[in-house]
């Protein structure tokens, strides 16, 4: 059975009613996971998608 390489890995903390959140370790505060940005790592043949630890915010994305 194929895997799927793109599906992202997702940390989360919580759940608001509508999202996971996650906690901003860079500000500190609750926000849901739409906050925060991917990112893809490098492992193997395949890179990892997760999410950015830094909210969008914190990371100076507009």
């Amino acid at each position: 059975m194929a895997q799927n390489q793109d599906r992202p890995i997702i940390q989360s903390h919580g759940y608001n009613g509508s999202e996971p959140t996650r906690i901003c370790p860079h500000c500190g505060k609750e926000k849901p996971l739409s906050e925060f940005g991917f990112r893809k790592m490098q492992k193997g043949e395949h890179g990892v998608i997760r999410n950015q630890s830094w909210c969008k915010e914190c990371r100076g994305i507009k």
